[in-house]
């Protein structure tokens, strides 16, 4: 059986200036060990790393650090002092800028089909509340919190301060831009009573600017005193407060080095090949078919915040585009008004396949043609079902798999998945990394060779080499399936060399 996490509630003489300590520890994952023989410290005055490609166990060392893995040999120690009335294990806050358990983005998704009615929309305000943030019972009556919001209201005033956004406080969350929901997370994490704050993949999805700006908050952060622990696939975003690394592979620790500004070996991918304006340029205009896409003058808004206005664009067959612009200039609001997961597509001019939204087919005969790959798509898949059975639900649109797959789609699954050098067909889903994971729902977007093929930040959280084997396999489906890509990113060196036009929204 494994044994209960060992704390100390105050510093011993071995541990006298650090704020964790690990001896030859295990931890329990399901039938196997991660992290076997790990003898690892956090001192005071570093900031530390993990790094390390998909599938090497970063989200998990940040579980272990947090007490949420079973320990099973070894030991680990906390040392430092919890706050009065938590334990260690709850003065360490983790924020997970990619887990589909986050409530924000769920909030953010539900919220845009409700989005007419301002007034049932959640301010940001709202969301920093003492009753949200700190789990309480807003209808409990009783005079125990007194104190404890006194505190609480210090630690937020703080937060906002330290991350700047206080011009946000009455803005609704849905209006938000992926950064600054970004700081909006951390802003609630700081809000509890911390020790230790535990970062997951923060700089992705962030546009160049968000990317530095965010890094300077975070190096704020850290020069406050608030010890942090970052993972991340990419070594070459991280603050230049970080004085340590930890690396990882195959669920084992093998490296602990000083930090340096750009790791050694790091090496920053090129696109091949030059991109055209759309907005200047577009030679596939002349063709005799019609446009597979039309948009004209559309416009969404938020309440008084406009998201997208007068936005004209024609898609035509075999097009390869590229859709850039900064976090908040409405890429992911385009995308839902094709394929129709916006409810303003609606009441806007939207053509897709010939069909203007709302006058044609259903909004499921046209996902029928289109594969789409998003981080708001990923949200959805938090199941215990199989990668196969995720590939093969593409067939259907449908989350989870709910009818048996014909002989010749099961082929397509399989061939999918050796393609993208998948090896996990029998794995489940939520146990694979979040780079595989978005993999997996490439083969998913790819398995009913759809006319439109929407790939929305795909390379998120991945490594170098899975960014490479995504930009491999869209040059190949541009060369073999001639079909059309909407690529959709907010680094130039993840585009691949086969898209040829821009979209660019300011």
């Amino acid at each position: 059986m494994p044994r209960e996490l060992k704390s100390h509630t105050a510093l011993s003489p071995s541990g006298a200036g650090q704020v964790l300590v690990m001896r030859e520890a295990a931890f329990r994952l399901g039938e196997r060990l991660a992290f076997e023989k790990t003898s690892w410290s956090y001192g005071r005055q570093q900031q530390w790393a993990v790094i390390g490609a998909n599938g090497s166990g970063k989200s998990l060392f940040l579980e272990a650090v947090r007490g949420t893995l079973p320990i099973v040999h070894g030991d680990m120690s906390y040392h430092f002092r919890p706050p009065a009335g938590f334990s260690h294990e709850e003065a360490i806050s983790q924020v997970c800028f990619e887990d589909r358990k986050l409530d924000v983005h769920h909030m953010v998704m539900q919220s845009r089909w409700n989005s007419i009615e301002e007034h049932e929309s959640l301010r940001v305000l709202d969301f920093l509340s003492y009753e949200r943030a700190m789990d309480v019972n807003s209808f409990e009556v009783t005079n125990r919190h007194a104190h404890e919001r006194r505190a609480f209201d210090r630690r937020v005033a703080r937060a906002i301060r330290l991350l700047k956004i206080g011009p946000l406080l009455e803005r609704l969350v849905i209006s938000l831009s992926h950064g600054e929901r970004q700081k909006l997370q951390i802003a609630r994490a700081l809000s509890r009573p911390l020790r230790l704050l535990l970062l997951d993949e923060p700089f992705a999805g962030l546009d160049a600017a968000s990317r530095d700006s965010f890094r300077e908050t975070l190096e704020r952060l850290m020069t406050s005193g608030l010890n942090v622990l970052i993972a991340t696939t990419r070594p070459e975003d991280l603050p230049s407060t970080i004085t340590h690394v930890l690396e990882l592979k195959g669920l084992r620790v093998i490296s602990q080095r000083t930090h340096h500004r750009r790791e050694p070996g790091t090496r920053i991918l090129r696109r091949v090949g030059p991109i055209t304006s759309g907005l200047k340029l577009r030679p596939s205009q002349a063709s005799t078919t019609p446009p597979l896409v039309k948009l004209r003058n559309v416009a969404v808004n938020y309440g008084d915040v406009k998201v997208l206005e007068n936005v004209s664009w024609t898609i035509n067959e075999g097009d390869r585009w590229a859709v850039v612009g900064r976090n908040g200039s409405g890429k992911s609001t385009l995308l839902g008004l094709i394929t129709g997961d916006h409810p303003q597509a609606y009441v806007n001019e939207v053509e897709v396949f010939g069909k203007r939204r709302g006058e044609g087919d259903s909004v499921w005969e046209t996902k029928k043609h289109i594969g789409l790959v998003s981080p708001e798509v990923h949200l959805h898949f938090d199941s215990e079902c199989s990668c196969f059975d995720v590939v093969a639900s593409g067939f259907y649109d449908s989350v989870g798999l709910y009818q048996r797959p014909t002989a010749r789609q099961r082929a397509r699954v399989r061939t999918w998945l050796a393609r993208l050098r998948l090896r996990c067909e029998a794995e489940p889903f939520c146990s694979r990394s979040l780079g595989e994971q978005r993999m997996v729902l490439i083969a998913r977007a790819m398995v009913k060779e759809p006319r439109l093929l929407i790939l929305d930040e795909p390379c998120q959280g991945m490594d170098a080499s899975h960014r490479k084997l995504v930009m491999r396999t869209v040059d190949g489906i541009a060369r073999s399936h001639k079909g059309t890509i909407i690529y959709v990113t907010h680094r130039q060196d993840e585009i691949p060399g086969s898209i040829d036009k821009e979209l660019r929204l300011a």
